[in-house]
């Protein structure tokens, strides 16, 4: 068993040399030292150069607001719901991608309030990729007076909006001031506002929504505020109304409605197009009933006889469970040892019995 170790750390430490350089943030009071060792996210990504990858401790407490502004950086948490002991999560109150950022990727991360892209005017952000994140809004904060671009942003098996409780889209990418192109949401649960006058979740331009659960409480309140030239395709849409103020020229496909005000798709009207949607049909989801709030005891997987199994336009399930990579209820984006127990004290020259539970991603 000694052999083993030794061996095994000889073979992490030859592979990590051949790798780019990994850092670490723990603020925990137990924190190992080290160069490649800080106890805030921003002096690891101070530490970084493109192609790095950070990794993010779990702790008990919020790490300091970080702000991603160097290209081609990876920054990763443990995921929103991670099935391990002592589950402790990465916190952080906000996360700001800087102005003029590309190439970035944010997974793993529980987001108290706001995910912000960009900020400055005249400005441009792109080739990002944020997944496995718990948070209330994702943006991007366009100002006046000149327009910024933002493009190639894939959001993926993430839980949007279980916190906002304001008149607001919980993802935001569209203004007077913001060129938004080539942007995609798969495999995540989206909630929003319990505001019947509110904007709706979702605020988009040129986009591939696809595969995710739109989540509400039954009553009239809207998954789409503004919304234009985008597929819409396999989504479930439990409790939150599949309609918006402004909708068009988008196309809704497969898509199925459930337990609101109003089920019926906008198709024939603003130029949106559409086929094979089911509205008004139970999608016999085993454990997620019409709420504001996601609770991560829910468990979306699809009852035998549910009419989403295999009717996705691509013929796999509508909703998360769908598409090419279904949604996962932990949100850990990389291997997690579950279980690690060793005994407190070991005699020189004794082996090591440890038991080791891990499971891949």
């Amino acid at each position: 068993m000694k052999n083993l170790i030794t061996t095994t750390v000889c073979l992490l430490f030859t592979l990590s040399l051949s790798a780019q350089n990994i850092w670490v943030a723990d603020n925990r009071p137990t924190a190992p030292t080290g160069a490649h060792v800080f106890s805030t996210i921003n002096a690891a990504i101070a530490a970084a150069s493109p192609g790095d990858i950070i990794h993010v401790i779990p702790s008990q407490t919020f790490y300091t607001n970080p702000t991603l502004n160097k290209d081609s950086i990876s920054i990763y948490g443990i995921g929103f719901n991670p099935d391990k002991d002592q589950p402790n999560k990465v916190w952080v109150e906000d996360f700001t991608i800087s102005s003029d950022v590309y190439g970035v990727r944010i997974s793993g991360i529980n987001i108290n309030d706001d995910l912000i892209i960009g900020s400055a005017a005249g400005s441009s952000n792109g080739n990002i990729f944020l997944e496995n994140l718990d948070v209330t809004r994702i943006m991007h904060a366009s100002t006046c007076c000149s327009a910024s671009s933002l493009s190639n942003v894939v959001i993926r098996n993430c839980v949007i909006g279980i916190r906002e409780t304001s008149n607001q889209a919980v993802v935001e990418f569209t203004g007077n001031y913001i060129n938004a192109t080539s942007l995609v949401i798969t495999n995540c649960v989206i909630m929003g506002t319990s505001s019947s006058s509110g904007a709706g979740s979702v605020n988009i331009l040129d986009a591939i929504i696809k595969n995710n659960l739109f989540l509400g409480n039954a009553s009239n309140d809207n998954s789409f505020g503004t919304v234009s030239n985008s597929t819409v395709s396999n989504n479930v849409f439990l409790g939150r109304v599949p309609r918006g103020s402004n909708v068009s020229n988008s196309t809704f496909s497969n898509n199925l409605s459930f337990g609101t005000e109003n089920d019926v798709f906008l198709v024939g009207s603003n130029g949106n197009t559409g086929a094979d949607n089911l509205e008004g049909t139970d999608p016999l989801i085993v454990g997620v009933t019409a709420v504001d709030d996601w609770d991560y005891s829910f468990d979306p997987s699809l009852d035998p006889s549910s009419p989403a199994l295999s009717a996705g336009n691509d013929g796999n399930d509508i909703g998360i469970t769908g598409g090419t990579i279904p949604f996962s209820i932990t949100g850990t984006p990389l291997p997690v040892i579950k279980v690690l127990r060793i005994p407190e004290i070991i005699k020189q020259g004794d082996d090591l019995d440890a038991t080791i539970e891990a499971v891949g991603n």
